[in-house]
């Protein structure tokens, strides 16, 4: 399962449908979050990420991907200063290995950021 997140400019109820009705028609989208106030497009499922970009485009709407290597709403950037702080490190530091091509897009940074599940997405009846 693949979890891309886009910045997409949005304006109104009605640009958030339109990405809405666009996404749901590729195959391989489970499910679509979007985020007026931070302008955040999460989708998930099976489909190739250029694709789900190009889709997006299509709407007329500029598209990228998350520029950001947290979510604000999970992660406080000071809980990571404190410990850069107050919490010796290892004296070497080595770059991790870069997967796919970020360091042309620009997306090889050390901290990444990580994706905290929705608690509606695990929780299932039998």
């Amino acid at each position: 399962m693949t979890i891309v997140e886009m910045r997409v400019h949005m304006d109104c109820q009605g640009c958030e449908s339109k990405i809405r009705k666009a996404l749901k028609k590729l195959h391989g989208v489970d499910n679509i979050d979007i985020d007026m106030n931070m302008q955040k497009v999460t989708v998930t499922g099976w489909a190739d990420q250029k694709k789900i970009l190009k889709t997006v485009r299509k709407t007329g709407k500029r598209a990228e991907l998350w520029p950001y290597p947290y979510n604000p709403e999970y992660h406080n950037y000071m809980h990571h200063y404190y410990y850069d702080t107050f919490y010796s490190r290892p004296g070497t530091c080595y770059a991790p290995p870069s997967s796919c091509n970020y360091r042309v897009h620009g997306y090889n940074g050390h901290a990444h950021g990580s994706y905290a599940e929705l608690p509606y997405n695990t929780i299932f009846d039998e």
